[in-house]
């Protein structure tokens, strides 16, 4: 047993290892920080290279980069209201108009506390409770899957700040695009209208970055033609300075206000380990479900979407937490709990270690070696990335003239990189004109990201449920996990009448 200790901290804290998990850190925000990059392209265009270090460096820098995205995909969320990645849409909730509010360094240092504790929480669980964890997973048909994906598109109700009708309409809207491409269980291609490129479905990157990105800058862009077009260049100028106005002294961290967004946090943690753990459910319905129920939770509702900095530790917390709880699956059955998992697994698989009940006992070393790295690669990518924050911070107040062409410029090479796809440059396009017409409209963009992102998933539990039930509808039902998220149903529904009709009387 003293060997085994000994060997594990060896490997664990050999420089290179470290080197390379902090370079994976570091590699991890810049691209998670990019709008239309992520973790997961960058793990997959290293996969190749792997097989050149030792696997605790490969694994190590693999991991770096998935916990350094989960942050990083905050920065652009925060500074531009646009998020670097699909996991960060909820962030933009709150992060966004908490730096127009002046309050940059505030959002970006509690979406950091918020999601190295959530990280560390969720690690801790893989470290410690695995096989247990794994167990409640296992439970998890396709009836108890669609019970979940429909308490998912419940909690679009509590996303929207404004008319409930306009956040199902938009949910709606993304359960559409979300049926584009491919019968998940027949193979027919459907809505493709004769278009080959959308035989695959509309792309998750170029719908979020058009949507949220290209819409918002167009809508700038409009807005400054009007203005010069109105000859009020030096009255808007006097007002965007005024609006421009940075205090450092009111932009400061403290301990008081982590601690006010503390509870936030924990139910971000909460969620995210337990829809981590699920596999296929994903970092970005962990991100909107824990948004929703710290918006449910809290003393002060009405303040998420305002810029209240318990709307960022929720969904970053959330998104975060899934890093460790989603390889649960993998390490105890070798079923990933995330694509990003999935990569992880395939990095192990290329070093001869296949993922399984028995993976633990026959890799001892290597194993505990990276649940080592694991847990101080959280550390690694709080002290780093305490550092860039404050240069990120200063890019959310780059004037409008210089941000606008280049948050566009990196929104085109983003996309176009992801896939090296010029068709994806168009979905971007076309999203960014839904966007607008959104925007314009007072519809709420976040229920349309749920609705794209639970939409297939839901659609293929629905039917395999069906299936096994030989059609019969009531099936559903027969499942006691099932009927304890249709009960929440029932009550979030409940809640959100009551409140509803409070509103009224009140206003009456």
């Amino acid at each position: 047993m003293d060997e085994l200790f000994f060997q594990v901290l060896e490997g664990a804290f050999a420089l290179p290892v470290i080197l390379y998990t902090t370079v994976g850190v570091f590699l991890g925000i810049t691209v998670g920080a990019i709008p239309g990059l992520s973790g997961d392209m960058a793990i997959a265009l290293l996969l190749p290279l792997i097989y050149k270090v030792s696997p605790a460096a490969a694994l190590g820098m693999l991991m770096g980069i998935y916990k350094g995205s989960m942050f990083g995909g905050s920065i652009s969320a925060i500074s531009f209201g646009v998020p670097g990645t699909a996991a960060a849409a909820a962030t933009v909730e709150d992060g966004y108009p908490a730096k127009l509010k002046g309050h940059p360094k505030q959002a970006m240092l509690t979406a950091l506390y918020s999601s190295v504790t959530g990280d560390l929480i969720s690690t801790l669980l893989l470290v410690f409770v695995a096989v247990p964890m794994a167990r409640v997973a296992l439970h998890f048909g396709p009836v108890e899957f669609f019970a979940l994906y429909v308490f998912a598109l419940m909690m679009i109700s509590l996303l929207v700040v404004g008319e409930m009708k306009k956040g199902i309409a938009a949910a709606a809207i993304g359960l559409f695009i979300g049926t584009i491409g491919m019968d998940p269980m027949m193979g027919s291609v459907r809505l493709s209208f004769g278009i080959s490129s959308l035989r695959g479905g509309i792309p998750l990157i170029p719908l979020l970055v058009g949507v949220f990105a290209v819409s918002e800058l167009m809508i700038q862009f409009g807005r400054e033609c009007a203005s010069r077009s109105a000859k009020k260049v030096a009255e808007d100028a006097k007002k965007a300075e005024d609006l421009g106005i940075y205090d450092p002294a009111k932009d400061r961290m403290s301990l008081k206000i982590y601690r006010s967004t503390f509870k936030a946090t924990l139910i971000g943690s909460g969620m995210g380990t337990f829809i981590g753990a699920l596999p296929g459910a994903g970092s970005s319905l962990a991100a909107f479900m824990s948004y929703g129920l710290a918006r449910k939770m809290s003393r002060k509702p009405e303040e998420f979407g305002t810029g209240t900095l318990e709307g960022v530790a929720a969904p970053e917390a959330g998104n975060s937490a899934t890093a460790g709880a989603s390889l649960i699956p993998l390490f105890a059955f070798g079923i990933p709990g995330s694509a990003t998992a999935a990569l992880f697994g395939a990095a192990l698989i290329m070093q001869g270690i296949n993922p399984g009940p028995m993976m633990i006992e026959e890799n001892k070393v290597i194993i505990y070696t990276l649940f080592v790295i694991i847990i101080y690669a959280t550390f690694i990518n709080l002290v780093l990335s305490h550092g860039l924050i404050p240069l990120y911070a200063k890019l959310a107040q780059i004037k409008a003239c210089y941000l606008v062409p280049t948050v566009f410029a990196l929104a085109l090479l983003g996309t176009f990189a992801s896939r090296n796809s010029l068709f994806d440059v168009w979905v971007l396009l076309a999203a960014g004109v839904l966007g607008i017409y959104l925007r314009k409209n007072d519809f709420p963009l976040g229920p349309l990201v749920l609705g794209f992102i639970v939409g297939p998933g839901a659609e293929k539990a629905l039917r395999q449920a069906l299936l096994m039930g030989r059609g019969d509808w009531m099936f559903l039902l027969k499942s006691p996990i099932a009927l304890g998220f249709y009960a929440l149903c029932v009550i979030s529904l409940l809640l959100i009448h009551f409140s509803v009709k409070k509103k009224l009387v009140e206003e009456d």
